[in-house]
């Protein structure tokens, strides 16, 4: 991820903006056998965006935040990249809105969705485009606006895991932050995880059908052992080929911050990454699983906190959907902000 030495992208900040409503789980009731797996625990609360916010006002707030931490302004932006669970349309989506939103007016925006592997995705390809000349100042937004607006999901156990929430990351040409990346599909995964309409009367219809149910997760116990197969091996894999790409392994890692699906996976992916807890963070217990956003406000979080100093390396993984995509990212922080 460098051209011929002589241009890097820098991650220059990473900053998170979580909705006000904490919603604490141990409030609700919901009777679901299946919510019951340890596929759904390790979360306390929260956060619901709608309908306090749409999704194009809560990815603006997140740019808005990281503006003022970093004092770039909003004019000097190049490219907003972007992830959204759910758009407040079905098309278009909010990245023009955000860009409006924000003061952006030179800014051109790419909408990236490789589900939860998204971020990492983006910070690939914020890079080639810093590192190629063609772009300066890029920002890679996440928005999660998806648990809050569906009350019906909403009455299963199995949603308690999902939190709502934005993220923003500013990449400018800088010293080397991305030291290797990995990315791979697994279609042979394809469809073990979908979003899609519940039965009606016993009856499927797909969304873009009249009479069509509410929007749900649908699982099943053997789905959820074939996801969990899937996750135990590709991100540990994923992590170790990072490494192995950048010269380095698990003894050099300061922090390790995967996905957050539940707390089972957090700890495995630990041990077989060979990662003992006090190198790792997670924020499973207090913002859930937020998708694509769910490294990044992991990693704000960690900066928030002073758990990431000037040199460390930060080793990520993710996986998506079913295990059809899996990325892992290795970092190394930079010494200075430009």
């Amino acid at each position: 991820m460098h051209n011929n030495g002589a241009r890097f992208a820098q991650i220059i900040d990473v900053t998170s903006f979580l909705p006000e409503r904490v919603v604490t789980n141990g409030s609700q009731e919901a009777g679901d056998e299946l919510g019951e797996d340890a596929f759904f625990r390790g979360v306390a609360e929260r956060r619901f965006a709608s309908p306090d916010y749409t999704s194009a006002e809560l990815g603006a707030r997140a740019v808005e935040k990281l503006l003022d931490r970093t004092g770039l302004a909003a004019g000097d932006i190049d490219l907003i990249l972007y992830n959204c669970v759910f758009n407040d349309t079905f098309w278009p989506g909010i990245g023009p809105a955000v860009q409006s939103r924000v003061g952006a007016g030179r800014a051109a925006i790419m909408q990236v969705d490789t589900s939860c592997c998204s971020w990492l995705s983006a910070l690939r390809t914020a890079a080639a485009f810093i590192e190629s000349g063609q772009h300066r100042n890029v920002v890679v937004l996440t928005v999660t606006n998806f648990i809050s607006r569906l009350p019906e999901f909403q009455k299963s156990a199995r949603s308690r895991v999902l939190g709502d929430g934005a993220t923003a990351t500013l990449l400018s040409p800088g010293e080397r932050t991305i030291l290797s990346t990995y990315e791979r599909s697994h279609g042979e995964n394809y469809g073990l995880l979908r979003f899609e309409p519940d039965l009606i009367d016993g009856q499927f219809k797909q969304y873009w059908e009249r009479g069509c149910g509410p929007i749900t997760v649908n699982f099943t116990r053997e789905r959820i052992e074939a996801l969990r197969q899937n996750a135990m091996s590709l991100v540990p894999e994923a992590v170790a080929i990072s490494l192995d790409r950048a010269g380095l392994d698990s003894r050099d890692v300061s922090l390790l911050i995967t996905h957050q699906p539940n707390e089972e996976y957090l700890t495995e992916w630990r041990r077989r990454c060979g990662i003992d807890p006090s190198r790792a963070h997670d924020t499973l217990a207090k913002y859930g699983n937020l998708f694509a956003g769910s490294i990044p406000v992991t990693l704000a979080d960690a900066l928030d906190h002073s758990l990431v100093k000037p040199g460390d390396v930060l080793a990520l993984g993710t996986f998506s959907n079913g295990g059809d995509m899996v990325s892992a990212t290795t970092l190394r922080w930079p010494t200075a902000r430009v």
